[in-house]
């Protein structure tokens, strides 16, 4: 079952530039007729569930494969705690799939195989794999077949967590996923200082920090949850100085994904506040791959 997220995590959202309430919940969106003049409607995730769910941030962004990006899977073998497994198979994930999404075909299949290993060293089902590693061969060029099967593995992978009470575990595959995304958006905003795609796209991500960050907060017991929130608490205050506002025309509310969807959005920020919010994520991921 997926994880609820509470209402309160659209407080942050502006409509028409003028009230700081959050927008009234709709009924699943239905598309306006969009006229010709407009060139592109905005998704933006402000919650989420599975660390695949972001990886549209780096994708069709005009990017091309860098092999300095994705996590080492050279000492994997040295994450033995469950915590860090579980991190480390959020962040292998969205590695997989920034490979995949770029053509790496043998490379996202070595992750795909590191994230079984350290799946089964905590006990995930052998059967959650086997059915999805035939289909990967099968759909091997199919991009969209490939992200829907990875997609189904971290599914199944976090209902096991969570039918087994670990869903401190899921949470913390969340964050690895999450922040493996962000990074990586950072590295490409970092080579194409132009990319304004790239620097909107990290920058709204100020509303799915806040679920990730709610979700974390339920499991304080864990010493490096705790740790992690610490963090998250720092980037949270850098994302305050993001002004995002919607105007009314143009602005819905997919409730069923959790998606804003809009084509007329202004973003404030100064260069100071957007190199601090670059500087915590690199900052943060080092912590996540760190074999502590």
């Amino acid at each position: 079952m997926r994880m609820f997220i509470i209402p309160v995590l659209l407080l942050a959202v502006f409509i028409s530039g003028c009230n700081n309430q959050p927008p009234p919940v709709e009924q699943p969106f239905k598309p306006d007729k969009i006229t010709s003049e407009i060139d592109e409607v905005k998704e933006i995730i402000y919650s989420i569930y599975l660390p695949t769910d972001m990886t549209f941030l780096f994708s069709e962004a005009g990017i091309n494969f860098n092999p300095d990006i994705p996590a080492p899977i050279d000492n994997f073998s040295l994450y033995i705690t469950e915590e860090q497994i579980a991190i480390m198979l959020g962040v292998y994930g969205v590695d997989m799939m920034y490979m995949k999404l770029l053509d790496q075909q043998k490379l996202s299949g070595a992750y795909f195989h590191v994230i079984k290993t350290l799946s089964e060293n905590i006990n995930v089902p052998r059967s959650i794999f086997d059915d999805t590693t035939e289909k990967l061969e099968l759909y091997v060029k199919n991009k969209d077949s490939i992200a829907s099967l990875v997609d189904i593995v971290y599914r199944q992978t976090d209902r096991f967590f969570k039918e087994n009470g670990n869903d401190h575990l899921a949470a913390l595959t969340l964050l690895g996923g999450w922040i493996e995304t962000m990074y990586i958006g950072t590295r490409i905003l970092k080579t194409d200082s132009l990319n304004n795609i790239m620097a909107e796209r990290i920058l709204q991500q100020k509303y799915s920090l806040n679920s990730v960050y709610t979700i974390l907060s339920n499991y304080q017991e864990s010493l490096n949850i705790r740790g992690y929130l610490l963090m998250l608490k720092k980037l949270r205050k850098e994302f305050d100085n993001v002004d995002i506002k919607y105007q009314k025309e143009g602005f819905n509310i997919d409730t069923s994904e959790k998606k804003i969807q809009t084509y007329n959005t202004k973003i404030s920020y100064t260069s100071k506040t957007l190199d601090n919010i670059l500087a915590l994520i690199l900052l943060i991921r080092e912590e996540t791959i760190r074999m502590k």
